[in-house]
């Protein structure tokens, strides 16, 4: 019997079943028909993975594995939003006038630069911390329009938002959530208001 593990469809964020044989290949979403890499992100039974997570913790390098229905993922340059995923939505990049998918809009994905990678978990729908990562790798952010889990892959060091990246996020936040649900987040409005460390 071969070995089957679960993926998820970067559209629709389906649960899916993999063979394993047919790892590195694509095929498309029985549900939304969308084309889906398969490839495993992890393997909670594999103790090399453990050990490297254990590692990386102790290193002070947290990165998450997959990227979270219930969280929000975003990647800010210098003073700009660059790109957003929310659950089902995938990742759209701006295009200057709002927000397109990433698939149909490659020309938006900067290729070069130091962007934050930033995870919003979430709780009931209310923000409750912000994980922030470096990505500086060339190229790195091109994986955005072929799998949405890809750039967990390409995620470095954790760094601090600068005074701008924060307004930009916060900005961000206060037009796309209700106010009530930003009132219940004190922790990250605080993060968001605070100047940065020096």
């Amino acid at each position: 019997m071969s070995e089957v593990f679960q993926i998820y469809c970067p559209s629709c964020n389906s649960k899916l079943n993999a063979k394993a044989s047919l790892e590195g290949q694509t095929r498309n979403c029985p549900k939304c028909k969308t084309p889906v890499l398969i490839q495993r992100y992890f393997d909670l039974d594999d103790p090399a993975l453990v050990s490297s997570e254990a590692a990386a913790e102790t290193a002070g390098t947290v990165r998450p594995m997959q990227l979270e229905f219930h969280n929000r993922y975003f990647i800010l340059g210098l003073d700009r939003l660059i790109a957003v995923w929310e659950g089902s939505k995938g990742w759209h990049v701006n295009v200057g006038t709002g927000f397109a998918p990433a698939r149909t809009n490659i020309a938006a994905i900067p290729d070069q630069g130091v962007f934050a990678f930033v995870e919003m978990t979430m709780d009931s729908g209310v923000p409750q911390k912000l994980l922030i990562s470096k990505i500086s790798s060339r190229g790195a952010l091109t994986v955005l329009f072929r799998d949405a889990h890809a750039i967990l892959g390409k995620l470095e060091e954790p760094t601090d938002l600068t005074v701008a990246q924060k307004d930009v996020l916060l900005r961000y936040l206060r037009q796309s959530l209700m106010s009530s649900v930003l009132d219940g987040a004190d922790e990250v409005v605080a993060y968001l208001t605070s100047p940065s460390p020096p």
